[in-house]
């Protein structure tokens, strides 16, 4: 059985897009390793569940993450809203930079393109771009004359900082705003929100899950897993990954009623402010989509996001 989800138009793109979408960082092997097979079957699983907002990146995976949905995609791609970015390097002799030189995303737009074997991408965004790049690059010409070849619908940015989103929506240029926005990190609910709001801007809600914190299914012990190329491993480390779950642990009391895990009611949380036009968990397999997809048509009472706003405006101080 379906689940009930909802809709919302993407800002000014006009674009319906589902409010739970799918986040494919995980499917190229960021999180630890993983299996085309499931990579597979949790797309496939979000198509049958009413997702159509999918979000990908040439640098997942050195393009990996691009191909396996192009190949995930074959003759439903009208089924799909499809999200992509360029800019940020993860591998290579550039690995670590951001590169937004009108040639250089002018290339790696058409290889976006072809590993995803479309002839548009809905959707193209900034990997990461500095506020110097929102205010003055010449990369905006780059996009705009993809639009008008009707290589791209409409484009964006996913950012880090607040002010990088405040530039953005200042600018006037960027259709869309990706940034992170979750339980334990709430600032864009008042400092973006209302700005993107007012200009029409659509936001996408990035790490709504907290690299899988706000699940409440790691432990102290999972630190040990996070090894190599696993993003996890530069960030979970010690007395901070100690603090994050503390913090997940006194939201626990949100599973409850309709709610059945942490998980689901993250998902709520972050869909429940009407600027967020969708937001984008991974998931590693069939199980987690269906998980996440579930929350589509979940709200959280009144009560219970007054809490959270306490709780986050206190610094979590138990």
């Amino acid at each position: 059985m379906l689940v009930g989800m909802k809709y919302r138009t993407l800002g000014r793109t006009g674009l319906r897009v589902s409010v739970i979408g799918l986040g494919t960082m995980v499917h190229a092997g960021h999180f630890g390793p993983m299996k085309d097979s499931e990579s597979l079957s949790a797309i496939e699983t979000a198509l049958d569940l009413g997702v159509n907002f999918i979000d990908t990146s040439d640098a997942y995976g050195a393009g990996y993450g691009e191909t396996l949905l192009g190949n995930a995609l074959k003759g439903k791609r009208d089924k799909v809203i499809i999200a992509t970015k360029g800019g940020n390097v993860m591998t290579g002799p550039n690995r670590g930079k951001r590169i937004f030189e009108p040639d250089y995303i002018g290339r790696v737009l058409e290889e976006s393109l072809t590993r995803l074997q479309t002839d548009r991408i809905d959707l193209y965004q900034l990997h990461n771009p500095t506020v110097e790049v929102i205010q003055n690059g010449a990369v905006w010409e780059v996009l705009e004359r993809a639009k008008r070849a009707g290589k791209i619908l409409h484009y964006g940015v996913s950012i880090n900082s607040i002010e990088e989103a405040i530039a953005a929506v200042q600018d006037g240029r960027s259709d869309t705003i990706q940034i992170e926005y979750n339980l334990l990190a709430q600032e864009p609910a008042e400092k973006i929100f209302p700005l993107a709001a007012k200009a029409n801007v659509g936001i996408i809600a990035r790490v709504p899950l907290r690299r899988g914190i706000l699940t409440g299914k790691l432990t102290i012990a999972d630190e040990a897993r996070f090894q190599g190329d696993d993003v996890r491993a530069r960030s979970f480390k010690g007395e901070a990954f100690r603090s994050e779950l503390a913090k997940a642990d006194q939201l626990r009391f949100l599973v409850r009623g309709g709610i059945a895990s942490l998980t689901q009611a993250a998902l709520a949380f972050c869909v429940a402010d009407p600027a967020v036009s969708t937001t984008i968990p991974g998931a590693r397999n069939a199980a987690q989509m269906r998980e996440n997809a579930s929350a589509g048509d979940l709200e959280l009472p009144r009560q219970d996001l007054d809490r959270i706003a306490e709780l986050w405006r206190s610094g979590f101080a138990a």
